[in-house]
């Protein structure tokens, strides 16, 4: 790990061969996370960006579903692509493959997804029940690839198996080469509180550099996160949606600028517009009209009749109706 000091905070952090100097990244998140907003967290500040996760699977029965999941811009690097399984070999081959059709910088291992239809295939956080076979899992895929391998964890199953230290040395010694770890459990799924005092009892146990997860939900949470726990950098799930400035607030917040810029609903209109015009360079009209219908009420969260704009827009029928409707309430906005 190469890290730089800049106004007693870590300014920047060494991973996978490439020096970052924005320490926040965007987390995996399935069903948000594809390339066009990729690229709009890259462009707002973002350090690092994942893919959603993929099946290993998938990838070695050649899945054409699965391999879109895959495909990026090169102006969103540096970028991981996220594998998920349990079959050591299984594994493996599909880092391989990945490794060569590919060539993202970093392949990151789930194991800390809880949902359902994940860990009831052992995969995800359900490795954590088996450290043997995460162990396994791990190695085969360091072994296979030239690709530097990083791993995501959770705390571990539940309150009763608290797994964290445990995992974190195995993936060390396995030649992981960075770690992110959200401190729920998976029973958790996102109840309650993260226990942000994990994330710094992994960061003094390991030489690798350690990005914490969980409860950003606002700027100065990554802060306060880098200050209490000393992790090397934070990574933003949800706060992301609709909100890709957070990653540009959080590198100002962390130069010691809190002066940063707030988007008022004029700015989120026009992200969510140029999220548009990268969905469509990707996927057809019918498809964007579709998956954006889950991105609108983050762009508008908080706003005055937020309601009313987010019902219009979800009921749209068509991607050219959701245009005319957000210029009309931008229009509005300005007058």
């Amino acid at each position: 790990m190469t890290v730089g000091l800049c106004r007693g905070y870590i300014s920047t952090v060494k991973i996978a061969g490439i020096q970052i100097e924005s320490l926040a990244f965007l987390a995996p998140m399935a069903g948000y996370t594809n390339s066009a907003f990729r690229q709009l967290c890259k462009e707002m500040g973002a350090g690092f960006v994942f893919t959603e996760f993929v099946s290993s699977e998938g990838i070695i029965r050649e899945s054409q579903k699965t391999f879109n999941y895959l495909q990026f811009n090169q102006s969103e690097r540096p970028i991981g692509i996220q594998l998920f399984g349990h079959n050591p070999k299984v594994m493996a081959e599909a880092a391989r493959i990945i490794e060569e059709r590919y060539r993202p910088d970093v392949i990151d291992l789930n194991f800390g997804c809880s949902v359902r239809k994940v860990v009831k295939k052992d995969a995800g956080a359900a490795l954590l029940k088996n450290p043997s076979l995460l162990q396994s899992v791990a190695q085969s895929v360091v072994k296979a690839v030239k690709t530097p391998v990083t791993a995501k964890i959770r705390a571990g199953w539940n309150h009763q198996s608290i797994v964290a230290l445990d995992v974190a040395r195995i993936l060390e010694n396995a030649g992981v080469t960075a770690l992110t770890i959200h401190p729920r459990t998976a029973s958790d799924g996102y109840r309650g509180t993260a226990n942000w005092d994990l994330i710094a009892e992994v960061k003094n146990l390991l030489s690798i550099p350690v990005i914490g997860n969980g409860d950003i939900k606002h700027p100065e949470d990554a802060v306060r996160m880098r200050n209490e726990t000393g992790c090397d950098a934070v990574m933003i799930g949800r706060a992301a949606i609709g909100n890709p400035w957070i990653f540009e607030q959080v590198k100002q917040l962390l130069n010691g600028n809190y002066d940063y810029f707030k988007p008022g609903l004029s700015d989120k209109l026009d992200m969510c517009l140029k999220q548009i015009e990268y969905e469509r360079q990707i996927s057809d009209d019918e498809h964007v009209n579709r998956i954006m219908k889950k991105y609108y009420r983050h762009y508008i969260n908080g706003f005055p009749n937020a309601s009313n704009i987010r019902n219009r827009l979800v009921r749209s029928e068509s991607i050219r109706e959701a245009i005319n409707i957000i210029n009309e309430i931008k229009s509005l906005t300005t007058q």
